[in-house]
């Protein structure tokens, strides 16, 4: 497998035998596309092609398709053991060099652009000034710097814990300074495993929630909700967040109203299910596997479901949660996806052009179209029919 990086001064005619565009049914054949200054100027058939003296790059009998984007991560955990993590965030050496690794490995896997989740020691900010200055080769990354919480309540390693809104506007002011192009708020606790639904206390009143939205997105930043139970996700809905994050427990009545308000949902079934993947899985008692892997069907069938109502669903691992390793768990969470019943379409949407949005970068990635940068993964076969060809790329390009 290749990675080629491009730069914005690079002027390169790709010559493709299939490509898929990240939006149409079908894939299309024998196309060529015209990249100037690290940027799609022109697509068109090869036989309508014209070579123009910039240097030709051929991949025979390869589907180009956008690169796949994880929507929801954390870059500043490593999925592998949550204290060990904390217990290095003060070790600037280490952690540039565990980010680095992350980094990546999500290339490796074809993950040219990634959000991050937020963390207290804002890592994720440096990671993507690290990616934005070349000192390390990474995916795009759409920073949250630390999460907003309430002072007493889940999300200690997230953000600080903040009691009224003059906590609210510095923390903010700050993130924004800082180069934050979203926030995240955390308006529930975690799924407990002791009892069957059972979810964290909700953090915010409602009118708290409304103005938090309504602060950042006056200064136009998109809002992530982590939000478990119905009842915080009717809230983080009302409040008019951007994005649910986990969306557990989700009633039929709550996802139509998802839909109808155009909101995204990425719904990290990878987070819940993987716990037992990992060497610590024999912590869980009995009963509490049996309540993981329930939680895990409920919401296979939640997805089906929200998929039939129109609910715009986005593929995020949540990596750096126990068991949900970098870049390899982006293909558990498609396998999930498909298990959900979703069409292998709908499942490849979710995980570039939607992606792509619920990331607010829509206008520079997600699909292959005129004007939008070159972030592409090249498989040999045809995606639409067989989701699992994206497990023997061939090649990632990107910017």
């Amino acid at each position: 497998m290749k990675i080629l990086r491009l730069d914005h001064q690079t002027n390169l005619d790709l010559l493709v035998d299939y490509l898929w565009d990240g939006e149409s049914p079908v894939l299309h054949s024998q196309m060529a596309l015209l990249i100037r200054r690290g940027q799609i100027e022109k697509i068109v058939h090869q036989s309508e092609y014209q070579p123009s003296g910039a240097q030709q790059f051929r991949l025979p009998n390869l589907t180009l398709l956008p690169g796949l984007i994880d929507a929801h991560v954390h870059l500043a955990l490593d999925g592998q053991d949550f204290r060990t993590s904390l217990n290095r965030w003060p070790d600037a050496r280490a952690m540039a060099s565990v980010i680095k690794k992350e980094l990546g490995l999500f290339l490796e896997y074809g993950i040219t652009a990634i959000r991050d989740g937020s963390d207290g020691a804002g890592w994720n900010l440096e990671a993507k000034k690290w990616v934005e200055q070349a000192h390390y080769p990474g995916p795009r990354i759409v920073a949250t710097g630390k999460a907003f919480r309430k002072k007493g309540y889940y999300g200690s390693f997230l953000g600080p814990g903040l009691t009224g809104q003059e906590d609210w506007k510095r923390l903010l002011n700050d993130m924004v300074e800082q180069g934050c192009e979203q926030v995240k708020i955390i308006v529930s606790g975690l799924i407990t495993f002791r009892k069957w639904g059972e979810v964290g206390p909700l953090q915010f009143s409602t009118d708290e929630l409304r103005y938090l939205v309504k602060e950042a997105h006056s200064l136009g930043l998109k809002v992530m909700a982590h939000a478990n139970s119905d009842a915080a996700i009717v809230q983080a809905l009302e409040a008019g967040v951007d994005s649910i994050e986990h969306g557990y427990f989700a009633s039929k009545e709550t996802l139509k109203r998802m839909a109808d308000n155009g909101t995204f949902w990425v719904p990290t079934i990878a987070a819940v299910v993987n716990r037992l993947n990992t060497s610590k899985a024999e912590e869980y008692s009995p009963q509490e596997q049996d309540i993981i892997k329930r939680t895990y069907e409920d919401q296979l069938q939640k997805i089906a479901q929200a998929h039939e109502l129109g609910v715009r669903l986005v593929v995020g691992t949540d990596a750096g949660a126990p068991g949900v390793y970098h870049g390899q768990s982006f293909l558990d969470e498609l396998a999930f996806f498909r298990s959900a019943g979703l069409p292998t379409l709908a499942i490849l949407k979710a995980a570039t052009s939607t992606g792509a949005q619920v990331l607010g970068l829509e206008a520079e990635l997600g699909t292959i179209t005129r004007g939008k940068l070159p972030y592409f993964i090249a498989v040999p076969g045809n995606p639409l029919a067989d989701l699992d060809i994206l497990q023997k790329l061939e090649m990632v390009i990107y910017l």
